[in-house]
């Protein structure tokens, strides 16, 4: 058996979120119907990340185990020539037979977008925000979020109970029209770069103060707003 690696790139505008769902368009579904033909196997590929609907990757990293003799090249050539257009499998080679593509992580780097005016071209991958947003107090928050927490308060429960992270990074790069926030982390939870950034939205328009995460942590902040999916995007993975 091969352990390979699959590099993709993919709209999530109209998939039901990375994993599997029966009856439903998923790109892991998609991706292992595309293998099932190519190779008359039983295929369960494995993502680093599970993005939610309608979240986006330019560097997913996915891995499977086949018997198939079957070039990488070829593999990948025949697994986009059967999927949709809004997904691509970029590279595919061979590892180690202990690579995971999870759980040998070390290190993933998201991008969101947004934008303050609502421009029909970017809407599938921004959020509009219709708030004039302070930056030095977004900027100001970051220091408190960097670092090893439980982000539990900032995620949805998704029945992990290790809910601490380490955030290696957070940078804001931002011009009149957009912002583009970029965070590095060793793990995240479900919907938990979405909770980061709603929370720092928030502190930009004045819902909470620029020292307020310490009481988010705490659990004295019960409900925080979770930024749409769109603007989200697994830019890549370090191993």
């Amino acid at each position: 058996m091969r352990n390979l690696r699959m590099l993709i790139e993919y709209d999530g505008t109209d998939f039901f979120g990375w994993q599997y769902q029966p009856r439903k368009r998923t790109v892991q579904g998609e991706i292992e119907r595309a293998l099932q033909q190519l190779t008359n196997e039983n295929i369960r590929i494995i993502g680093a990340g599970r993005t939610d609907q309608g979240v986006h990757a330019l560097g997913q990293i996915a891995n499977f185990h086949t018997a198939s003799q079957l070039a990488c090249i070829r593999i990948r050539d025949g697994t986009n020539s059967l999927i949709g257009d809004d997904v691509y499998v970029k590279k595919i080679d061979q590892v180690s037979d202990d690579f995971h593509s999870r759980y040998s992580a070390k290190c993933k780097i998201y991008h969101y977008h947004m934008i303050f005016e609502p421009s029909p071209l970017k809407l599938r991958y921004n959020w509009f925000s219709k708030y004039e947003l302070d930056i030095s107090k977004m900027e100001k928050v970051k220091s408190e979020l960097i670092g090893e927490h439980d982000f539990r308060n900032f995620s949805v429960n998704n029945g992990d109970d290790n809910t601490i992270c380490t955030l290696h990074s957070i940078d804001l790069t931002e011009n009149k029209a957009e912002i583009i926030i970029k965070l590095s982390g060793n793990r995240f939870l479900r919907k938990m770069v979405r909770g980061i950034v709603g929370f720092m939205h928030d502190v930009g328009r004045g819902r909470f103060s620029s020292d307020s995460a310490h009481d988010l942590f705490c659990g004295k902040i019960k409900k925080i707003y979770f930024a749409p999916p769109q603007g989200l995007c697994l830019v890549k993975v370090k191993y």
